[in-house]
């Protein structure tokens, strides 16, 4: 009988696809699509109708929009 390696947990992943990127932020798809029309989150092209948001992305929006909306520098922290 052959040994099973333990299956580990590797955090959270590096790319979403729409619906989680979508879900993390809280917004419906269509905001997460106007989001992306303006630039303010880019996708990358994984294959044929395959396209996923990196995680990188999210963060640096949230950042944006909290240093605009709290009058910080992008990396201030509150």
């Amino acid at each position: 009988m052959g040994h099973k390696q333990p299956v580990r947990d590797v955090g959270e992943p590096l790319m979403l696809t729409y619906e989680e990127a979508r879900l993390k932020l809280g917004v419906s798809l269509s905001q997460l699509y106007k989001l992306m029309r303006d630039k303010e989150i880019r996708s990358l092209d994984l294959g044929p109708q395959v396209r996923r948001i990196p995680m990188s992305e999210l963060d640096a929006y949230l950042t944006r929009l909290k240093a605009q909306q709290w009058n910080e520098a992008p990396g201030e922290v509150a």
